[in-house]
């Protein structure tokens, strides 16, 4: 009996210091962070973002060649809840200029960590790369030149021609033909012109730039018709020129969520990044940001803001 009991207790002290061996790889492996991206960020000691350098008010660079704009600001925000969570404040920021054609690439292969040029979620981006809750609400405007046909301007500004409504297979859609209206390459304003264009049956061309300034240097100079992109940023150009001889006009012809990209296959670190910016909205710090960057929010941004952040 005595033998058993030592056999035991022998047993049992053994188990329990087989256990003590392996208590501090089991406390290491819940203290990781169990995300690809932020094993990256701590093992680099380095924060990578993604960023368009021409998209004021959104992402551009500075007089001082440095990344600013209203989502540079809130990625901030993503980095210091980073720092914090990996109890890691000497973490460096680096911004990576990128453009529309390589921009999900680069998040799916880990060159940037997290893709602060905000983008509207489709389902063909999707099979690269995940997404956020959505940092502000946009859509797709146009600019005209001051001089435009008045019927042109009427019917993309109301969807009407003479005060009457437009359709497929409308005579007053003889003003849609033989137009010629630039768009970003590979953005969702290029896929719901086309689409608009190819709805309503007129030949108008649809012509992709590689980014702003080409578009509005092909409107000025009277190779295209209208120049369609994402409103509010349309509006930073408008201001920005100096000719006084474009317009935007006073319509949005769609609604896009925009958001942050992050890597498609990371949930916890997806996670990080909304309750980051769930935070922000909640606490109402995101106010000061949206109003250095695109004007003092009203009450329906500041409901947004709060109906867009998720619950604890």
């Amino acid at each position: 009996m005595n033998n058993v009991v030592v056999r035991n207790s022998l047993l049992r002290w053994a188990m329990i210091g087989l256990l003590a061996m392996h208590v501090p790889a089991i406390m290491a492996q819940s203290e990781s962070p169990g995300s690809a991206t932020l094993e990256r960020v701590r093992a680099s000691g380095k924060f990578t973002i993604g960023y368009y350098a021409n998209a004021r008010p959104f992402t551009y660079r500075d007089k001082e060649d440095s990344a600013d704009g209203y989502a540079i600001a809130v990625c901030r925000q993503v980095v210091e809840a980073t720092k914090e969570l990996l109890h890691a404040p000497n973490i460096s920021t680096e911004f990576v200029a990128v453009d529309a054609a390589d921009r999900f690439k680069s998040v799916a292969d880990g060159r940037v960590d997290l893709l602060c040029g905000p983008s509207a979620p489709s389902l063909s981006a999707m099979t690269e790369v995940g997404f956020s809750i959505p940092i502000l609400s946009g859509g797709t405007g146009v600019m005209l030149r001051k001089d435009a046909p008045v019927a042109l301007r009427d019917l993309l500004e109301t969807g009407q021609s003479a005060g009457k409504p437009i359709w497929r297979g409308s005579p007053m859609l003889a003003v849609l033909q033989q137009r010629n209206f630039a768009v970003i390459g590979d953005s969702l304003s290029e896929k719901l012109l086309k689409e608009r264009r190819d709805e309503l049956k007129v030949n108008s061309v649809v012509t992709p730039v590689s980014d702003l300034d080409a578009g509005l240097k092909a409107l000025l100079d009277g190779k295209v018709d209208g120049f369609f992109a994402e409103r509010n940023v349309l509006l930073d150009l408008a201001k920005k020129d100096g000719t006084g001889q474009v317009v935007v006009l006073n319509r949005t012809f769609d609604n896009e969520p925009l958001s942050l990209a992050l890597a498609r296959n990371d949930p916890d670190f997806r996670l990080l990044v909304d309750q980051a910016l769930s935070r922000l909205y909640r606490s109402g710090k995101i106010n000061p940001i949206y109003e250095q960057y695109m004007g003092k929010p009203d009450q329906s941004v500041k409901d947004w803001f709060r109906d867009t952040a998720l619950p604890e």
